[in-house]
């Protein structure tokens, strides 16, 4: 049996924040700004965050509209494309304000799926 294509990026999504709560786990904000392996590695997992959402269906979106899917493509595309002008204020913003909810609606949709 195949798998769906939505929950696939539900568990890329899930999978993207647990790594970046990884990374922060124990960090300051005086150190992360300091560490640029860290930053990146923040940053890549927003972008795949943004992109997963990106290509989950505009059906299954529209039925889940809870869920910040065009913040979550924008980013990603703020980050891609303003790559020389990255707000770091803002990634540490957006991770401590809005990724634990984002994980708790994610973890939610994917034991829809099960």
């Amino acid at each position: 049996m195949a798998i769906d294509k939505n929950f696939l990026r539900l568990i890329h999504i899930f999978e993207s924040i647990i790594k970046i709560e990884k990374i922060t786990q124990q960090l300051s904000y005086g150190e992360y700004l300091q560490d640029w392996i860290k930053q990146d590695a923040i940053i890549r997992n927003f972008e795949i965050i943004g992109e997963a959402s990106k290509q989950i269906t505009e059906d299954f979106r529209n039925n889940h509209p809870e869920i910040p899917w065009k913040y979550a493509s924008g980013m990603r595309n703020y980050l891609i494309h303003e790559y020389f002008n990255v707000d770091f204020d803002e990634v540490w913003k957006t991770l401590k304000e809005d990724l634990p909810s984002l994980k708790l609606q994610i973890q939610q949709l994917i034991k829809e799926f099960e």
